[in-house]
């Protein structure tokens, strides 16, 4: 692996910091410069090279004598350029006068060049680089030391370097006062800009604003020149948006551009972003990633083209037909509709075509706005009686969704790749087209990941490129400025100075700070230091703790509505917190006094609460003014001693300050996008709004104003954005619309996706996850002392107990076992990690991986039922995990009473006998307590039973019966799927499917009794996979016991036969990728579950604050049609009033999405947080007014900031958050394991190798042939522009295919048959030509074998059309299958030779993404199936319902995308009487919202996982290559400095410190002992190491493959043996691998015969106990 992406960012963040860190000291500096011995050392360093000569000033002004010698240099130099004619000596000349990378335009000065004068400051000095010297250029620096570069040429040929006007204009340009002036002029020409109506001066304004732009221009052209040099004004692009701003200013007083003139306000918008050097290089840095980009933006376009003509010819017309009424009149014949459908005309007087496509006639849907659609196949959708499924001339959405001609179905393809309410075209497709959409839809998301898995993993290779040069020109500047340092260090041992020490502290004056400490009297201090010692104490954090929870908890008790004495209770309550917190910050404040109080930031935002609280007392009888916010703010506290919590913070803090560049980017497009929505459509939105209202009223999300533009910008940010363009392309121009709404959404997911991406690698190298604290704070030494003193409390009750009844004490004291925390599991575990599924050859891989050594080992086979979490290859990390988490067992009668509690069966799995010796281990103390287990197993009754536990372990481990338990799972599986809806009136398949119920319960009973004879209970009953069988099988024998008394009809019944639903998990336990993505999972379970908890913790302040403001604000009044207007109804008493006068269909009701308490808060948020029915909580915010009061429109349109505020920190900084910590555990977890993958198995890996080999050999190139016709023809088709040729007739056939319209005329059917027709002749001819130069070699290449597999179907759909539309397929198949030519396009363009390396490592990371995707599937399956089990009946959508389990599959599906639940769910959460509970379509909305919740958060963290894992892996495999003839030079020369002698050999200690001093990509930085210990190297005599095996283990690490390092290795050992005749042959002792599990293994029996001796001391006071006593008496 050349550089792990986390280990590279780690590493930046690493060197960057102390890069920046570097300085030198005055006095360093001033021998630097003065001191000729030192220089001349230095003389090869280059920042040592850019200082002048000994005895000269650094920093010299600018004067004519200066430009003289400019140009006698250059003049010098070009004639010595002349007298050279050795190109090779050219280039050397060219290698050596670089530009120096320290000295760029922009940059600051290098710390080696020291500071300047004040007073050259802003003034034109002399060239610092070499390279410039010769040149006519001057510097200047301004403030910060920021360089600046001129040309000394005359400006505009008019103003000489001299010249005061050029000084002057230079002195303003650099200036910060001038970029101060112009960002305010800036920023009010944009406040401008959000004004709706303009005032009568603002014309006036815009001149002035003008005038300002244009005297910036004039500024830099006089001090840079226009456009004669290379440091001139047009040279730099960022001055090309000034030239723009002033002819847009100046353009609209002579022509009338209209909507044109908008384009005035992206150039002055974009000026804020280069005004500030720091944002413009981030933007630069940006358009740079775009460019990287290239190859996934093209590979993107062709996908998506090609998945929209599948589309377009799959689903031609389907979203046309309509419900339309049936009449039954004589106007309507049989032979009209057969006339219509026949030849589109009528034939007789009812104009029928008019009737269909007239809305009266057409069915609709309460509440929608198009008319239901429907189709003729047997799995679309019906339509309801009286009405048939017609064709219209309509589409749904205002004609816009369809697949009718290639525009609109690419529109419906991004649509869907965007996930934008794909559920609903979804939903429009089954309906017209059948079921079988859902493929194609499937299918598009699949490629749709494929693509979004390729965009990531480019944009952060982007990342990684851009600072690639960045690091290494920082990693150089570190190793010269060491060097620098050690040669003033050897010069400052013969001439020692001493430096007077700075002291950085800053202290108050005695005077002040005598009145910050209190120290008035003794008395005082005495009393300081009692409340420092209180103050201090561990127990008083901790119930500050525990108050600011109790705190939590009260707020989140808050509801509505409460009762008077809950609200007088719940006031005081919170009177008494704020008290409690006021004294703890008075008594914080007394005993730190208050110069020491204030220096904690902490305690500054403690007192600043404590403030507010007290004031917002004193305004609480004011109307108005809640002290809520306050409230919340205390629960930010807990980030104080919650590290967690507190990196949430520190992201948000990061965001605003280190990202605040790219954070201004963001914001500055967002505003810009604004701006230009509202410039656009706003007019158009007035004029035009009847298009899209039947009551000509602004929909809730439109451009008419600036507040509204932007929470439309921010909703398509949020990736909602086809709904608002349907209604922008009613009122405007379809094409501005389609334009506009495409460039917000893309920009502004670009932007946002490079946001959050930097966030999250912004403090990788941090310590994120620390489950075990180094250093622990106040209430976690609080908690530990607790447990400390409940633990002696236990031990010293249990000793006086056992002493009264007059019994020996069996409890050991705590104290004597402190130092053994070995559980009695470890005392049969074997020291290996090889499980009971594991094959002795992984067993062995895992012991060495070198054919050079003959050392062999022993495994031993533990025979456990099943496997445990446990991840291969971690032996040091499980005894650590043993020592700080285990505690000791006593042989207590639970412990031993089963037969394998203390024995253990290991099985010897020998060379040539392949037999199993069961040997059974027994330990007295079991048969102490259990004396009944003590038989003889040699004879007997004993031996009979040794048998057949014997013959039960067979089986239970046998293949066979592994693989028949996994069949009759999958068929248990398989019958929950048929128990649908339809079941009752299926009496046969019922009794079968009950029948076949009992046989497989017994099935599982029966394994479950084997398992449990061969192994024991505690051995059984030790594995996870275990206690899953026996709960699933428990609930099984629960269920058929219920149903063979009668009861299986009553709720517990039915609760028991609903939970038969996780039979499928069964399975977990057989597969091992699943086992693995699990072990992944419970590896990454503690820190997830801490991130989790501060999720919800942000969630709380966010639900309690939407308690606060609209609890019991979502009532209203409502009857059967609609909602009552506020004219009409004010309140709720107006409602009750109709109420009384006998309306019925009237009543008051709330939302089924409310904030009436803080759990349905926590729900309404959800939805908001997976952009799911959150625009009827906002809709229901933005129209509340007061409680128990009519909601009006848009009345209070800011609260929409409450949903933007959760949004950004709610989701996207607690996703950020979330993901951060994932990675790191993951990254952790790499480390731990030595690299390995821990996603796929062995042969998963295996395959992934095989993979890059099969597409990292290059073909043999094929011989050109001796006939003479045949090279010809050869040259011919080998020539790069015939493939152009080719690729470009393929173009042009997919063109023709895009050309395909729905209505299209006879004519052009059979013009573009003829076309096709053509490619058939021309693809064949190409075969041919192909066919005889290349003979059977045209075989070899996998695009040619494609294009011949086109080719013959192609001819064979034309010859059998008719035969296969009939009986096989439909001819369009054969039509589609060209597209697959495409791909020769990937193969052409330059520009995705990345896209290619991208690709084939997402190809190689397949295994993982197949083991996640299979643990999603069995999730989906599980839950489809409790869901028809439970929600089969509830009264839903006839698409997305529960009745059957392909339909629950759908809706499982569409959830997994986070995608319509809230439709699902809405039915479900009904109650009487908007359901019936005699027909059972009322279930309980507990039931639904738990369900829904478990599987959206699970499901959530799997495609995270998904996501995560596979980008990883993605770019893991990127970075993987094989070492070069360089890099082997490069490991000869490191391993020279470490072996001087050149014996092949060195000690096993310096290895760490050899691969840390080798370069990328070979290198494994500090700390790597854990990474070479899994390498596995041959230990020799003495602990050596042998460098051919060093170079094997470091090839195979960065290859993934050993096999690639033979002809290295042997050219390595050639090396050697040419240095080193005498060449020895070394045989190896060891292995790194195993003197480690050597070390554990010496470990785990020092500390089991530690704890034997600790127990035989126990027993030994115990037994001398008595007799004591008795003395004494």
């Amino acid at each position: 692996m050349k550089t792990w992406f986390l280990d590279f960012w780690r590493e930046r963040e690493e060197v960057l910091k102390r890069t920046n860190q570097l300085r030198l000291r005055p006095l360093q500096l001033k021998r630097l410069l003065g001191d000729s011995s030192v220089r001349t050392e230095l003389q090869n360093a280059r920042l040592a090279s850019l200082l002048p000569p000994v005895g000269t000033e650094v920093f010299r002004s600018f004067t004519p004598a200066s430009l003289q010698d400019i140009k006698q240099r250059h003049e010098a130099k070009e004639t010595e350029r002349q007298k050279r004619t050795n190109k090779d000596v050219r280039n050397v000349e060219k290698e050596l006068h670089k530009q120096a990378t320290h000295l760029e335009a922009g940059k600051p000065l290098p710390y080696i060049l020291g500071d300047p004068p004040p007073e050259l400051l802003n003034c034109p000095l002399e060239e610092l680089d070499p390279f410039y010297q010769s040149q006519k250029t001057f510097i200047v620096l301004s403030e910060g030391n920021v360089l600046h570069r001129f040309n000394a040429e005359s400006s505009c040929f008019l103003l000489c370097p001299f010249s005061c006007l050029r000084t002057v204009a230079i002195r303003i340009l650099l200036h910060s006062l001038f970029r101060l002036f112009i960002m305010v002029t800036i920023l009010t020409n944009c406040g401008f800009m959000m004004m709706s109506g303009r005032p009568t001066w603002s014309r006036t304004a815009e001149f002035v604003f003008s005038a300002v732009y244009m005297f910036e221009v004039l500024i830099k052209i006089m001090s840079r020149g226009f456009c004669v040099g290379r440091f001139t004004f047009l040279r730099d692009p960022w001055n090309w948006l000034d030239i723009v701003v002033v002819i847009t200013a100046f353009l609209p007083e002579f022509l009338d551009l209209e909507k044109v003139s908008v384009l005035r306000t992206i150039p002055r918008a974009l000026k804020i972003i280069a005004v500030y050097p720091g944002v413009k290089s981030s933007a630069g840095a940006l358009v740079q990633s775009v460019k990287r980009l290239a190859g996934v933006i093209i590979t993107t376009v062709l996908v998506i083209s090609v998945l929209a003509v599948i589309g377009q010819h799959f689903f031609f017309g389907a979203l046309r037909h309509k419900c339309v009424w049936m009449l039954s009149h004589s106007n309507w014949t049989y032979n009209d509709l057969i006339s219509y459908h026949d030849n589109g005309t009528d034939s007789s007087d009812f104009d029928f075509h008019k009737f269909i496509n007239s809305h009266e006639n057409q069915y609709y849907l309460s509440g929608h706005r198009d008319p239901l659609q429907c189709g003729n196949g047997s799995d679309a959708g019906a339509c309801p009686p009286g009405y048939i499924c017609l064709r219209t001339d309509t589409n749904p959405d205002y004609g816009l969704t369809n697949f009718d001609w290639f525009g609109s179905s690419l529109l419906s393809l991004f649509r869907l790749m965007t996930h934008d309410t794909w559920d609903y075209l979804l939903e429009q497709m089954m309906r017209s087209a059948g079921k079988f959409s859902a493929i194609f839809v499937l299918f598009v998301f699949c490629g749709g990941f494929c693509l979004l898995i390729l965009v990531l993993a480019g944009v952060a290779r982007a990342l990684v490129e851009q600072e690639k040069a960045g690091v290494a020109e920082a990693r150089r500047t570190e190793e010269e400025f060491l060097h620098i340092l050690d040669v003033m260090k050897k010069k400052e041992e013969e001439e020692e100075e001493e430096e007077e020490p700075q002291d950085d502290q800053r202290l108050s004056p005695p005077c002040c700070l005598s009145v910050w400490t209190w120290n008035c009297c003794g008395c005082w201090r005495w009393l300081k230091l009692r409340l420092n010692g209180f103050v201090m104490n561990p127990f008083f954090d901790l119930v500050i703790v525990i108050c600011l929870i109790l705190n939590c908890i009260l707020m989140a008790m808050e509801h509505y509505p409460m009762t008077m004495e809950f609200e007088y209770l719940f006031n005081v309550t919170s009177l008494v917190f704020t008290g409690i917190f006021a004294v703890e910050m008075l008594l914080r404040l007394v005993a730190m006094n208050p110069y020491g109080y204030f220096r904690v930031g902490w305690n500054v935002f403690d007192s600043i609460i404590v403030a507010l609280s007290l004031v917002e007392l004193g305004l609480a009888d004011i109307e108005g003014v809640s002290g809520a916010g306050v409230d919340l703010m205390r629960v930010l506290r807990l980030a104080r001693w919650w590290s967690t919590f507190h990196m949430l913070m520190k992201i948000i803090w990061t965001s605003v300050l280190a990202l605040r560049n790219l954070t201004l980017i963001l914001l500055t497009m967002v505003f810009i996008f604004t701006i230009v929505g509202m410039q656009l459509f706003q007019d158009d939105y007035t004029d035009h709004v009847c298009r899209i209202a039947a009551d000509c009223q602004l929909p809730r999300w439109h451009m008419n104003n600036l507040f509204q533009a932007f929470v439309l910008i921010f909703r398509i940010f949020c990736g909602e954005w086809i709904e608002s363009m349907w209604d922008c392309m009613e009122v405007s121009s379809p094409s501005v619309c389609l334009i506009f709404f495409i460039m917000v959404l893309v920009i502004g997911h670009l932007l946002v996706l490079n946001l959050f991406l930097v966030l999250l690698l912004s403090l990788v190298g941090d310590d994120l996850v620390a489950p075990k604290e180094k250093i622990k704070n106040n209430p976690m030494i609080a908690v530990d002392q607790i447990k400390t003193g409940v633990a002696w409390t236990r031990t010293w009750i249990l000793e006086h107990i056992w002493t009264l009844v007059g019994k020996k004490n069996p409890i050991i004291p705590p104290h004597k076992v402190v130092n053994s925390k070995e559980d009695n599991k470890k005392d049969y575990l074997g020291l290996t990690s090889v499980t009971s599924d594991q094959p002795l050859s992984e067993s062995k891989a895992l012991g060495s991986n070198h054919g050079n050594q003959t050392s062999k080992y022993t495994f031993q086979r533990v025979p456990v039922a099943e496997v445990e979490l446990d991840m291969p290859g971690k032996e040091e990390e499980e005894q650590k995990q043993d020592e700080e988490n285990k505690t000791p067992r006593n042989n207590t009668p639970e412990d031993c009473c089963c037969d394998s509690t203390d024995t253990h069966t290991q099985t010897h799995r020998h060379t040539h006998a392949q037999t199993h010796t069961l040997i059974s281990l027994s330990v007295p103390g079991c048969y102490r307590c259990c004396p009944f287990l003590d038989i003889d197993t040699s004879q007997g009754s004993g031996r009979v039973w040794s048998n057949f536990r014997r013959v039960c372990f067979s089986i239970t481990q046998h293949k066979y019966f592994d693989a028949f338990i996994i069949f009759i799972i999958l068929l248990s599986s398989a019958a929950l799927v048929l128990e649908d809806v339809h079941l009752q009136q299926r009496q046969l398949v019922q009794m079968l499917l009950d029948k076949a119920d009992q046989v497989f319960t017994f099935i599982f009973l029966l394994e479950m009794l084997l398992k449990w004879i061969a192994l024991g209970f505690r051995k059984y009953f030790t594995s996870v996979w275990c206690w899953l069988d026996f709960l699933i099988l428990s609930v099984s024998l629960m269920s058929l016991t219920l149903g063979m008394l009668g009861y299986s009809e009553l709720g517990a019944g039915l609760s028991l036969r609903t939970l038969r639903a996780l039979r499928p998990l069964r399975a977990l336990s057989r597969f091992q990728g699943l086992r693995l993505v699990l072990n992944t999972l419970g590896a990454t379970f503690p820190s997830m579950c801490d991130v989790m908890l501060v999720c919800l913790l942000v969630w709380l302040i966010f639900s309690v604050l939407g308690v606060n403001l609209f609890a019991g604000k979502f009532y209203h009044c409502f009857n059967a049609t609609e909602q009552f207007l506020p004219e009409e109804v004010n309140n709720k008493s107006d409602c009750l009033s109709l109420i009384h006068e006998n309306f019925s269909d009237v009543s008051w009701k709330n939302k089924k999405l409310h904030f009436d308490n803080v759990a349905e808060g926590y729900r309404s948020l959800l939805q908001v947080a997976t952009f799911n029915g959150w625009l009827e909580v906002i809709s229901s915010a933005v129209d509340a007014r007061q409680i128990e009061s009519q909601p009006v429109y848009e009345s209070n349109v800011y609260m929409y900031v409450y949903f933007i505020s959760f949004i950004i920190i709610g989701c996207f900084f607690t996703s950020n958050l979330f993901i951060r910590l994932f990675i790191k555990s993951l990254d952790q977890l790499r480390h731990k394991f030595g690299g390995k993958h821990f996603f796929m198995t062995d042969e998963q890996q295996n395959f992934s190798i095989s993979v890059k080999k099969l597409f990292s050999t290059k073909r043999p190139s094929v011989p050109r042939p001796h006939n003479q016709c045949q090279a010809r023809l050869f040259d011919l088709v080998t020539k790069h522009s015939f493939e152009v040729v080719m690729v470009i007739v393929i173009c042009l056939n997919t063109v023709t295919l895009m050309v395909e319209t729905d209505e299209q005329s006879q004519e052009k059917e059979i013009i573009l048959e003829g076309i096709y027709f053509v490619f058939i002749i021309i693809f064949l001819t190409e075969f041919l030509l192909k066919i005889i130069a290349l003979r059977h070699h045209y075989f070899c290449d996998c695009l040619n074998v494609l294009d011949f597999v086109v080719i013959f179907i192609s001819i064979m759909g034309l010859l059998l059309s008719d035969i296969m539309q009939f009986y096989f397929i439909h001819p369009k198949i054969f039509t589609l299958l060209r597209l697959a030519r495409i791909t020769r396009i990937i193969h052409l363009v330059p520009y995705t030779r990345g896209i290619r390396r991208l690709f084939l490592a997402f190809v190689m990371s397949l295994p993982a993404l197949f083991n996640i995707c299979l643990l999603l599937f069995l999730l989906m399956f599980t839950f489809s199936v409790f869901g028809m089990l439970s929600f089969a009946h509830a009264r839903m959508n006839d698409m997305f319902n529960f009745e059957t389990f392909l339909n629950s599959m759908i809706c499982m599906f569409t959830i997994t995308t986070m995608v319509g639940w809230d439709h699902v769910l809405s039915p479900i959460l009904n109650t009487p009487p908007d359901c019936d509970p005699d027909s059972g379509d009322c279930v309980h909305p507990t039931v639904g919202i738990i369900f829904f919740t478990s599987y959206i958060t699970l499901s959530l963290l799997l495609v995270v996982l998904l996501y995560t894992a596979v980008v990883m892996e993605t770019l893991n495999m990127y970075d993987t290559e094989t070492p070069s003839d360089k890099d082997l030079q490069m490991f000869y020369k490191t391993w020279r400095r470490f072996d001087p002698d050149t014996s092949q050999i060195i000690p096993y200690s310096q290895l760490s410190d050899f691969c840390d001093a080798l370069q990328d990509p070979l290198r494994i930085p500090k700390p790597n002992t854990i990474k070479l210990i899994h390498m596995d190297l041959p230990l020799l005599p003495g602990d050596k190491i042998h460098c051919v095996d060093v170079l094997s283990a470091l090839t195979a690490r960065i290859s993934g493959d050993g096999g690639q390092t033979h002809t290295l290795t042997a050219r390595m050992e050639e090396r050697f043996t040419i240095n080193n005749v005498s060449k020895m042959s070394y045989e190896p002792i060891s292995s790194t691998l195993q003197r480690k599990q050597e070390e554990v293994a010496a470990a785990v029996i020092q500390k089991a015969y530690r704890k034997h001796l600790l127990k035989d001391r126990a027993a030994d006071e115990m037994t001398a106990e008595p007799a004591g006593g008795a003395a004494a008496v």
